[in-house]
C-alpha cells in the first residue's frame, strides 16, 4: 500500500512503574517471546503497509536492538522502509517531548513518502487487525480522520483515563471525555487513526496555535471537540489486550495462558512477527514439570513450573518451584527457591532468599540485575 504511511507510536504512553522505567513500553517483553511493538508492526505488515516510521520518545537503543532494520515486518525492501526517530534536542524536556516535535524534526521522511493517508497506532492495544478495512472505511466516509474505537462493558474497570467517544448515529464523533470510571458501557478510542495527509499536516501546523504540549491524541481530541474537523468512528469488534498499568500486564499475560484466550488474539491467518535470537531449544531436566506455562528457546528448566513465564535463557534450577510468575530473560533461579505472584526483570539472580511471595492483586517486582 503505496499510498500509506504507517506511524508506530511510542510517544504518549502509559507508565507501568518500574517495568518502564528502563525502557520504552513498545520494547516490553510480553509473552516470553514479543515486544508489544510487534503487534502493531505485524498489523501494519500483514495489512500491506510497508512503509513505516517508529516514533520512539527516548531509550532509543532499545528500540533499535529490538526492530533492527526493520526487516522482519517489511514485505518489500526495495520500496518499504522502517526507521526510527527520535527527536534529540527535546529528550530532557518530557512534556515537550510530543510525538508531534518528533514528526516535525524528521518530516522529511514523510515529504519523501508522500502518502494520501497517515496511520498512527499505539503499543498498548495488542490486537489482530487489518488496517486495510480502517482505509477503506476511512475513504468512503469522505471525513478528515477517522477514530478506531471499540465498545466496552467493563469501563468502570478497566481502560481508566483512556478517551471516551460519543458517536452520533452517522458515524461523526461529536465529543471526548476521559474515562473516569463513571459508566460500565463506553465506546473507548483505540488511540488508532488514519488522517488524510492533508489533515495530518493540517494537526502539525494547529498544534503550533493550540499547545506546544499537545500531541496527535490531545489534538484530534481538541479538534473533535472544538468542531473543526470532522472525524468518523470506526468500530473494532475483535479482541483487544489493554496494557494500561503494571496490574494489566501481569493479569493480561497470566490471562493469556489460556488457549481460548489466547486464539481470540494470535490469529491463524494473521501471525504476529518478531525478532528471532540464535538460541537453542529450552532444555528440561529430568525432574523437571512444566504445566500451562510458556517457555521460551534457551531457557534451562530443572524446577517445577506452573502458570509461569519463563523467557529466553532463563535458567531455574532443580528444586525451585514458580507458581504465576514471570521472569525476563538472562534471569537465574537457584536451587530450592519458591516464588509466587514475582515479576522478576532482567539479569536477576535469586540464590540465597528461599521464598519470595507476592499476591494475586499485587505481583512482587524484582528489579532488572538484582542479586537475591
Amino acid at each position: 500500500m503505496n499510498k500509506v504511511l504507517g506511524i508506530c507510536n511510542l510517544h504518549d504512553t502509559p507508565s507501568l512503574g518500574a517495568l518502564t522505567k528502563t525502557r520504552p513500553l513498545g520494547t516490553l517483553s510480553f509473552l516470553s517471546r514479543y515486544g508489544l511493538m510487534d503487534f502493531t508492526l505485524s498489523n501494519f505488515s500483514n495489512s500491506g503497509i510497508d512503509r513505516v516510521i517508529i516514533l520512539a520518545e527516548s531509550n532509543t537503543s532499545a528500540v533499535l536492538n529490538h526492530a533492527g532494520q526493520g526487516n522482519v515486518w517489511i514485505n518489500n525492501t526495495r520500496t518499504g522502509f522502517l526507521r526510527t526517530t527520535v527527536n534529540e534536542k527535546l529528550i530532557d524536556s518530557p512534556k515537550f517531548n510530543t510525538d508531534i516535535k518528533n514528526i516535525e524534526a524528521h518530516y522529511s521522511i514523510i515529504e519523501d513518502a508522500n502518502p494520501e493517508y497517515v496511520v498512527v497506532a499505539p503499543t498498548f492495544f495488542l490486537m489482530s487487525f487489518d488496517f486495510r478495512s480502517l482505509i477503506e472505511a476511512h475513504e468512503e466516509s469522505g471525513a478528515e480522520i477517522t477514530c478506531l474505537y471499540t465498545k466496552v462493558t467493563n469501563g468502570k474497570k478497566e481502560y481508566l483515563n483512556c478517551d471516551s467517544l460519543e458517536i452520533a448515529k452517522n458515524g461523526v464523533i461529536t465529543h471526548t471525555n476521559s474515562n473516569v470510571g463513571e459508566e460500565a458501557k463506553q465506546n473507548i478510542s483505540l488511540e488508532t487513526f488514519v488522517f488524510t495527509r492533508e489533515a495530518f499536516d493540517k494537526i502539525l501546523a494547529l498544534s503550533h496555535k493550540v499547545s506546544s504540549l499537545y500531541g496527535i491524541r490531545k489534538m484530534v481530541s481538541y479538534m473533535i471537540n472544538h468542531h473543526k474537523m470532522i472525524v468518523s468512528a470506526y468500530e473494532f469488534k475483535g479482541y483487544v489486550v489493554p496494557i494500561l498499568s503494571s496490574e494489566d500486564y501481569v493479569n493480561k499475560s497470566f490471562e493469556l495462558l489460556a488457549y481460548e484466550n489466547r486464539q481470540k488474539l494470535f490469529l491463524d491467518h494473521w501471525p504476529i512477527y518478531t525478532t528471532t535470537h540464535n538460541t537453542p531449544p529450552a532444555l528440561y531436566g529430568e525432574k523437571s514439570k512444566v504445566k500451562n506455562s510458556f517457555v521460551g528457546n534457551g531457557a534451562i528448566i530443572k524446577g517445577e513450573i506452573e502458570n509461569s513465564i519463563i523467557s529466553r535463557d532463563v535458567v531455574v534450577e532443580e528444586g525451585a518451584v514458580l507458581k504465576n510468575c514471570i521472569v525476563f530473560t538472562q534471569s537465574h533461579i537457584g536451587k530450592g527457591v519458591h516464588m509466587e505472584y514475582v515479576v522478576v526483570d532482567k539479569n536477576v539472580k535469586v540464590k540465597e532468599a528461599k521464598e519470595l511471595k507476592g499476591k494475586k492483586e499485587k505481583a512482587l517486582f524484582v528489579k532488572q540485575g538484582e542479586i537475591i
